[in-house]
């Protein structure tokens, strides 16, 4: 689904010949006097409509409710702005999720070293295929340390019957001077959760101190803190199996449609003016051949807040007419040209071709899915118009 859909503007009458229920409301409402005004109708139930299709898309069934919304991590805005600024890379990934520490305590260990038990609630749809997972961890040193080596290693801790079995997922030697964020892979781990449905799972977080230690006692430690936007964090890369293609496509079909179907603008009544005697009819100018133009999109004025990234983009519409003869940079289709003859012959017997998108283009974003969990996604299909043409 797309935003574009909503915000696009028709200047035909719809192909089949039938008058729809938003130019039905125009033509009964039009007050005669005000002939040359603005034509304004209420298009919150059409926002509404559009706004569910749009969530449908990204798998979510309602708008993610404020209390449920965690801060982006840092990581998240970083991995939205490298993707959308430089357009050479490429994820490996199409989708990446990331998912706060839950709950986090501390289990007895030796003098020398930690263990930390990391509770985590995930979810991912079904039609997705994980591809990777990471653990990111914030490592600081303690008592004023200048200098720690340590070893961490991290184990996925699975719950039977018979108790608890740790099985080893990932281990790194640092060599520490300041505090970082260091980075484990977990993959194995999360494919195991979902493929056991377990939406609640726990990793097990162990520091090992290596060589000669202070006489302080300083080390090295990770944060479990919920305050400063350094708690551990997963981070899950997948795939959406569904053919994205076969949704670009369908999603352009509907887009057509619509533009054929709309008339809520300024061409809506042209029955109707024609109607009028000339002085009443609004002054005509000479129209613009179809052509792609410029609409900023800005998601909060429109109420959808749960996009995180971008605040705002460049949407683009399809505007102006299509008149004899149609240029091969208007891409028509043959019925196009057909409906063109047709119409120079017969303007009553059929309305011009319709300026409609031909080709939309993809973009990245970074949202809230419904249970406030911050996903980006890089190719969000769509969402652009990239060409225009006559149909």
């Amino acid at each position: 689904m797309i935003v574009l859909v909503f915000i696009g503007s028709a200047r035909c009458k719809p192909v089949n010949g039938k008058t729809s229920g938003v130019q039905k409301q125009l033509q009964t409402s039009k007050d005669e006097s005000t002939v040359e005004e603005d034509i304004h109708i209420d298009l919150n139930p059409f926002l509404e409509n559009m706004k569910q299709e749009f969530l449908r898309s990204l798998n979510l069934s309602r708008v993610p409710h404020e209390h449920n919304k965690a801060d982006p991590p840092q990581f998240m805005l970083e991995l939205y702005n490298r993707y959308t600024t430089d357009k050479s890379s490429i994820p490996q990934s199409n989708i990446a999720r990331s998912f706060n520490v839950k709950d986090a305590t501390m289990s007895k260990g030796t003098d020398s070293e930690k263990q930390h038990l990391l509770l985590f609630n995930i979810s991912i749809p079904s039609h997705e295929e994980i591809t990777m997972a990471e653990l990111r961890l914030y490592t600081f040193l303690e008592n004023d340390t200048n200098y720690v080596q340590a070893r961490i290693k991290v184990y996925d801790v699975e719950n039977n019957k018979d108790g608890s079995t740790l099985h080893f997922l990932a281990s790194k030697e640092v060599n520490k001077k300041q505090n970082s964020w260091e980075t484990f892979e977990v993959t194995k781990a999360i494919k195991r959760w979902v493929k056991s449905s377990q939406t609640t799972n726990t990793l097990h977080v162990q520091i090992d101190r290596m060589g000669v230690m202070p006489l302080e006692g300083g080390g090295l430690d990770v944060s479990v803190s919920f305050k400063n936007n350094s708690s551990p964090v997963l981070i899950i890369f997948s795939d959406d199996l569904r053919n994205e293609k076969k949704e670009a496509r369908d999603e352009l079909k509907e887009m057509i449609l619509h533009e054929e179907e709309s008339v809520f603008l300024a061409e809506a009544n042209t029955n109707y003016d024609e109607d009028k005697p000339p002085s009443r009819r609004k002054r005509s100018t000479k129209p613009d051949f179809c052509q792609r133009r410029s609409l900023r999109v800005d998601f909060k004025e429109i109420g959808w807040d749960w996009i995180v990234a971008p605040k705002e983009y460049e949407a683009y519409e399809c505007k102006g007419v299509c008149s004899y003869p149609l240029g091969d940079n208007l891409t028509p289709s043959k019925h196009a040209l057909v409906q063109t003859l047709v119409h120079l012959k017969n303007p009553k017997k059929t309305a011009k071709p319709c300026c409609v998108p031909t080709q939309l283009d993809s973009i990245s974003i970074l949202y809230y899915d419904e249970k406030g969990q911050p996903t980006f996604q890089y190719k969000y299909e769509g969402m652009q118009v990239a060409k225009c043409g006559c149909r």
